[in-house]
């Protein structure tokens, strides 16, 4: 179970240990739960591996909505108590208080449907490994419940999970035999992918086969099915993307970013904004409902390679808890200088006139900093604490890369009749320069000076040469490579060439997924990099540009004589919007909302290319974040610039 998992389950026994007052009758409503709940939760309970009740999950419901309608009450309370609001401020706060409540509450009720769906997707993911470690097996040794029990060992993905509960089910004898129980588990697993259940019927059919060739071909078959079947899905996922980037990129990040212009010229029409009604749009409304909808297209993806599990036990991780606790020090100090330098400089007499006093005076206000202290902290956090994952996730895919060539070196090698220990001496020499070639030159020292077995040389936790190289992929390939050395030269080289084969397969097809995503991913980045920025520093510098006008038309105006009857107005719409929200306040809010909008954005386009994988978004949000907030402040700073000598 991971820890969103455990931590739901928490949660649960919480509420209902101190908050089930809130049903008043627990053993009735329990009944009453249990009567109600749908098949299809109960069933998402039990795959995603919730040992819970309907009724728990409920009174988390009530006790999260419960609780976190208290709090914005008490929150709404100590706002309004310390000042006054507009009208339309108090409605959005109230509008706030009551939705936000209900949202959570029903999203609390149907977590496990979601978080089951969400597994069944990136389950999905895990198809073409453990097919091809079954096919792999079963080339070398044609017992189908072996095979089953290699691919369920040998992965930690979570379908290895119900490939574990196949062969326990075998043996307590829910089922008869490993083939009815291979069609139970393909039926099974049809609902969801019908093309693994395709690939597990020619499994099974393989072992029929009188002919050695005939057999090797349908097991060909049926990993041809697997991969081309993962392509197909994304490639009919990625088509459909269309339609919800441009809602996305459209409704909620054009559009809200165009508006910032308009914001102060609507206090001429009487529609006066506070900063409280700002930060609820731009702070909190508008980035909540755009993660919904960005998690709600990402929940649609069907996952196809998951990324390596990376230990905090890793050798390059020994000390990551130290580090975690040194950047987060250094954070906080970088955030706080960086974040006061604007009214620090203003302290000390504002020189050469950089800190703006005023709408389009000198070249920054004074909040423009904060923004760069969230980012610098930000950047510094990710960049400091996840770097050396994305060194690691580097080296593995680089040797997962050089492995298949290895391998097919290996592999002809051993089929012209050559000792191992001459076979990976070879390989070693002809890689000379790749990692790879480190680690077989070690194989080769372990046979012939150490006297090993080809396991040892390998595996041992001691001396063995690939105690340091931590790709699942690569140690499953030589286990199986392991149990082909018993066969003859020949039979065994050929083993090893399919080996190389069927990875440079697996990795053709990431490539390929990976390129059918392109002109998403690119899109998203090049937003959050250059477009959203570009679009937010303009508008900003122009929505200064009506803002000071306004003003200048009010003090004009006031000028007048008391009969034309306009001064009044054009005093008050002029100064609506800075009586409201100054103009550093307003630069903040819409720079955090950048800040977030990058987030958000980076997380999307991450999520399409590699899934799930918070060390790699971390790393990337790490490099996007302080070039957008760059590009943003030189279009800001640039825009007020130009358009100052307009008014």
């Amino acid at each position: 179970m991971d820890d969103n998992q455990n931590l739901y389950c928490r949660a649960c026994r919480f509420s209902v240990k101190h908050f089930s007052w809130l049903v008043r009758d627990l053993d009735e409503y329990r009944k009453k739960s249990e009567k109600t709940a749908s098949n299809e939760f109960l069933a998402a309970l039990d795959f995603s591996g919730f040992e819970l009740e309907p009724w728990e999950t409920h009174i988390l419901s009530y006790t999260g909505g419960l609780l976190l309608f208290i709090s914005l009450v008490g929150l709404d309370i100590i706002l309004f108590s310390i000042s006054t609001y507009e009208r339309n401020s108090i409605i959005f706060a109230a509008v706030f208080t009551a939705l936000v409540p209900i949202i959570v509450m029903i999203y609390l009720s149907e977590y496990p449907k979601i978080h089951a769906k969400f597994l069944k997707i990136h389950t999905l993911g895990d198809i073409p490994e453990i097919q091809s470690y079954i096919v792999m097996s079963m080339k070398l040794v044609p017992n189908m419940e072996r095979a089953i029990i290699f691919a369920a060992d040998n992965s930690f993905r979570p379908l290895a999970r119900d490939l574990k509960k196949l062969i326990w089910d075998i043996h307590i004898r829910v089922y008869s035999n490993i083939d009815e129980a291979l069609i139970g588990f393909a039926n099974q697993w049809g609902k969801n992918s019908e093309y693994f259940k395709r690939s597990l019927h020619l499994v099974k059919s393989s072992t029929s086969e009188p002919d050695e060739a005939q057999r090797i071909m349908t097991l060909n078959k049926s990993l041809d099915i697997v991969l081309e079947g993962t392509k197909t899905m994304m490639d009919a996922f990625a088509a459909k993307l269309k339609t919800p980037t441009y809602v996305l990129y459209s409704i909620f990040i054009l559009i809200p970013l165009a508006l910032v212009a308009l914001i102060p010229a609507v206090s001429i029409v009487g529609v006066r904004m506070d900063t409280v009604t700002l930060v609820l749009i731009y702070n909190i409304g508008l980035p909540l409902f755009t993660f919904i909808y960005s998690e709600f297209i990402l929940l649609q993806r069907p996952a196809t390679f998951s990324p390596p599990n990376i230990s905090d036990k890793h050798p390059d991780l020994s000390n990551i808890r130290s580090i975690r606790k040194i950047i987060i020090t250094v954070t906080l100090l970088i955030g706080t200088t960086v974040g006061f330098s604007g009214y620090i400089l203003l302290y000390f007499g504002n020189p050469f006139n950089i800190i703006s006093k005023e709408a389009m005076a000198g070249l920054v206000l004074p909040t423009f900093p904060i923004i760069w202290a969230i980012t610098a902290m930000i950047t510094i956090y990710c960049l400091g604490l996840y770097t050396p994952y994305k060194k690691i996730r580097d080296e593995i895919k680089q040797i997962e890369n050089e492995f298949a060539d290895a391998m097919f070196i290996l592999g002809r090698r051993i089929s012209e009749g050559r000792s191992a220990e001459e076979a990976f001496a070879h390989t070693s020499e002809t890689m000379k320069g790749a990692k790879i070639g480190e680690a077989f030159a070690d194989i080769a020292k372990n046979l012939t000076c150490m006297r090993t077995t080809l396991h040892g040389a390998i595996f041992n936790e001691e001396y063995g040469a690939f105690k340091d190289i931590y790709s699942d992929r690569v140690h499953t390939m030589m286990k199986l490579l392991t149990e082909s050395v018993h066969r003859s030269h020949e039979a065994a080289g050929m083993a090893i060439i399919k080996l190389a084969d069927h990875l440079k397969e697996l990795q053709e097809v990431e490539a390929n997924i990976k390129r059918g995503l392109y002109d998403v991913t690119s899109t998203m980045r090049s937003t959050a990099i250059i477009f959203a920025p570009l679009i937010a520093g303009v508008t900003l510098a122009l929505s200064e540009v009506i803002q000071k006008i306004l003003q200048n038309i009010a003090k004009e105006t006031g000028n007048l004589p008391d009969e034309y009857n306009i001064g009044d107005f054009m005093k008050d719409a002029g100064t609506g919007l800075t009586q409201t929200v100054p103009p550093d306040i307003f630069l903040l809010v819409v720079g955090i909302y950048m800040v977030l909008l990058v987030i958000m954005l980076t997380r999307f386009a991450g999520g399409f290319e590699y899934g799930d994988d918070r060390p790699q978004f971390m790393y990337d949000l790490g490099q996007t974040l302080p070039m957008s907030i760059m590009v943003f402040t030189v279009t800001t700073v640039v825009s007020r610039v130009i358009f100052s000598s307009m008014v």
